[in-house]
């Protein structure tokens, strides 16, 4: 269910990481990834439906990634920290993502993302999310990530500690749900910045919707999340139903970033 590549890019985004390679989405804009040719077409009608739109963030454009060379070390640290949060091997009927749309105004930047996956049962969605619940997932997580950062080069700045803590997720509704934040304090040229990056999923039969909210220097904003949290979930259920998700009410607030 949880990716974790937004949050590798947003330490190279944070422009104080020098070495450190941005990723690529795991489904990048426009695309999907599907268990083969028998993948269900209304699954990804449905995934279409859910995903955020350049419409549900005003104030933010699509940010591409350039895919830049991976060290060795690097791949194999990423593919530790994919192990980390997958509980199942088998693959989805269908996974996609929305562009990342970012906003930045100088040392402030800020980021959402959404992805959908639907899972080859409900089995198997239920698994992942006892997954990204438990302890030792999130113990295996921090640990990557430290192991990451510190293996990369980082002329002129100094990370602190990886922290990553289980949060109370915007709004009931779904089977279950998960919420995460990670964060680090990075220190160059005697400025110290925070890097949040929050992660909120829930589980509805066998589909994982998954929503990626990045902050810099500041935490994105509570009421914020909750806002896209709650549509994601309005529209999972909708379309679930097989009906076009209504309106948000009122006008969509802006992620601030400073």
């Amino acid at each position: 269910m949880t990716r974790l590549a937004p949050f590798l890019a947003l330490l190279a985004a944070a422009g104080l990481l020098g070495a450190c390679g941005k990723s690529e989405p795991s489904t990048p804009a426009g695309k999907h990834r599907s268990g083969g040719s028998g993948a269900s077409s209304r699954a990804r009608a449905l995934a279409h439906a859910i995903n955020l739109t350049a419409a549900d963030v005003p104030g933010f454009v699509v940010h591409g990634k350039a895919k830049e060379r991976e060290s060795p070390a690097e791949k194999h640290l990423k593919a530790k920290l994919d192990a980390c949060v997958h509980a199942s091997s088998q693959k989805p009927v269908v996974e996609a993502g929305s562009p990342e749309f970012r906003r930045e105004a100088g040392l402030a930047s800020a980021s959402v993302q959404s992805e959908v996956t639907v899972a080859s049962s409900t089995a198997v969605a239920a698994g992942e999310l006892a997954n990204a619940r438990s302890r030792r997932t999130r113990d295996c997580v921090s640990r990557y990530i430290g192991l990451l950062v510190r293996a990369q080069r980082h002329p002129g700045a100094t990370l602190g500690a990886v922290s990553l803590v289980q949060r109370t997720p915007p709004a009931p509704g779904a089977d279950g749900s998960f919420a995460w934040r990670i964060s680090v304090p990075v220190t160059a040229r005697g400025l110290t910045l925070g890097i949040y990056f929050d992660i909120f999923g829930f589980v509805s039969g066998a589909n994982e919707v998954t929503l990626f909210v990045s902050g810099v220097p500041i935490p994105p904003p509570a009421q914020v999340e909750a806002h896209l949290f709650s549509l994601l979930l309005e529209r999972t259920k909708a379309a679930e139903r097989g009906r076009a998700p209504s309106p948000p009410s009122g006008p969509n607030p802006h992620v601030k970033t400073s």
